[in-house]
């Protein structure tokens, strides 16, 4: 309770100063092994049981910018959901990647992985926030930061979006990890699936639900590790990684196919939305009409289409559209 007090009134003094929200630093919310800093924002619409949504940013990115692009703010100020952001520090990545590559940064209870679940775990005590509806965002390293965090923690998450990602476990050391993004192992995804289960020394049987982007252009992380992250996720669920239902067109964007497995029971388990005329970068569409948002930038493109209004409708953070 004093903990959650002493949050909110932070918040409070920096709107009084600022005007409006945006992110708060919170340097003491646990032993933090991967020496990452975190920060918050906390939605206008705060009340307690509102849900959460962890933003991993990329390489050369940090908290802000990757919050000014993707518009998750904004969604959250309308739609009362809080934001985390994770971000690193150039001492441990010249380049402020997550270290996505690195066994003591991704295994179980270690490193970065662990510094994020402890972020989680302050956000959730000190806003007494929905335990049961905690999602992950992330681009490029932080979108396989995003997957380590579900292979690890997969009861955490309700569901995940990964922006130009790839399997865990594809990469365990920074020589093999620039040869994975360009050119990925290929494995069976019982293999694959094999390097999370080590992770755990229970049964796991139930794993987020997954959505996938990613463009066909992207010169800097290959389309094939998202189809390999799909065999991956496709046995974690047990499903089938053929497709159940392929769209094109989708949102009557002719550039845009979305796959979609669902299981026996017709139920969605995981989205892959693949674009022809992308690049390595995220969708945004900029202006003030419904379900637009974003900005463009070193990281966004305008597609006319907002990719995390359509990634927040996904996680059921929006009610109003599919």
């Amino acid at each position: 309770m004093i903990k959650r007090i002493l949050l909110l009134f932070l918040v409070f003094q920096f709107q009084t100063v600022v005007g409006q929200i945006d992110l708060i630093k919170i340097s003491d919310f646990g032993s933090n092994p991967g020496n990452l800093e975190m920060f918050l924002h906390v939605s206008k619409k705060q009340k307690s049981n509102n849900s959460l949504v962890v933003v991993l940013h990329g390489c050369t990115q940090d908290a802000s910018s990757i919050s000014i692009q993707s518009g998750w703010n904004e969604l959250s100020d309308m739609q009362g959901f809080s934001v985390l952001y994770p971000q690193q520090k150039k001492s441990n990545n010249p380049n402020d990647c997550f270290n996505w590559f690195q066994k003591k940064d991704i295994d179980k209870d270690q490193g970065e992985v662990f510094s994020i679940k402890q972020m989680i775990d302050y956000a959730i005590d000190s806003l007494k926030l929905n335990r049961d509806s905690i999602f992950v965002y992330g681009l490029s390293a932080g979108a396989a930061m995003g997957v380590a965090l579900m292979a690890d923690y997969p009861s955490t998450f309700q569901m995940g979006a990964i922006l130009a990602g790839g399997p865990f476990y594809s990469a365990t050391n920074p020589m093999t990890a620039f040869g994975t993004l360009l050119s990925p192992p290929k494995k069976s995804g019982k293999d694959w699936s094999k390097f999370v289960f080590k992770q755990h020394q229970d049964s796991i049987k139930k794993f987020p639900k997954l959505i996938v982007i990613h463009g066909r252009g992207d010169q800097v992380v290959n389309i094939e590790n998202s189809r390999q992250l799909i065999l991956q996720w496709a046995d974690l669920h047990q499903i089938s990684p053929i497709p159940t239902d392929t769209i094109y067109d989708f949102k009557d964007h002719s550039d845009f196919v979305n796959f979609v497995y669902k299981d026996s029971a017709k139920n969605e388990l995981i989205s892959f939305l693949e674009v022809r005329y992308l690049g390595h970068e995220l969708m945004v569409d900029p202006g003030e009409g419904a379900g637009q948002g974003g900005k463009t930038g070193l990281f966004s493109k305008d597609k006319d289409f907002f990719s995390t209004y359509w990634i927040a409708s996904k996680f059921g953070l929006i009610k109003q559209e599919d």
